[in-house]
């Protein structure tokens, strides 16, 4: 009896070393193929909008579709930091305010929902003239997460682990040139 218990458990050890720890790691692989890929398009789009200092349906659009090409879901935001100058005023001893000749940086932030109302006001296609306007300074970035369980963290959960649904994570942005 202990020895077919040993055979078993031998089997059962061979099988996981031979089929379920190569296919595990393959989707491991698959996945970094992919970050790479949605880090890759993230980074030409941000830099596309910082350069020109604009984004358009059609942009936006085409770079959901080619991050969609992984078939994973995402969840896009985007983040847009306009540059505001706030006066400093001082009280003088007769009580009036008076400009410091001074004034402090600050950023008007707008997300996603606001940028995408701008982009499609009536349609979910957009207009060829809709335009959303970024000026010199400001602060643009996007991050971009993966909503779907991949197949290498569908795998994970099958051995026992316990592991984030967001797999794909990419973070890139910065001010505006133009």
């Amino acid at each position: 009896m202990g020895d077919s218990l040993s055979k078993i458990v031998a089997i059962v050890l061979a099988v996981l070393l031979m089929f379920i720890i190569p296919i595990k790691s393959e989707f491991e692989r698959l996945d970094d193929i992919s970050r790479i890929y949605v880090l890759n398009e993230t980074t030409k789009f941000v830099d596309r909008v910082r350069n020109l200092g604009y984004i358009t349906p059609r942009m936006y659009l085409e770079y959901v579709r080619n991050i969609e090409a992984t078939d994973n879901l995402y969840e896009v935001r985007l983040e847009h930091g306009r540059k505001i100058y706030i006066p400093v005023y001082e009280e003088s001893l007769s009580g009036n305010l008076e400009f410091k000749e001074e004034h402090i940086e600050e950023y008007d932030t707008s997300f996603t929902e606001d940028i995408i109302n701008v982009l499609f006001p009536d349609s979910p296609v957009g207009g060829d003239d809709i335009i959303y306007e970024l000026s010199k300074g400001d602060y643009f970035a996007v991050t971009v997460f993966n909503t779907n369980r991949t197949m290498a963290t569908k795998m994970q959960e099958m051995l026992g682990s316990n592991v984030p649904v967001e797999k794909i994570f990419v973070r890139y942005g910065g001010l505006v040139n133009d």
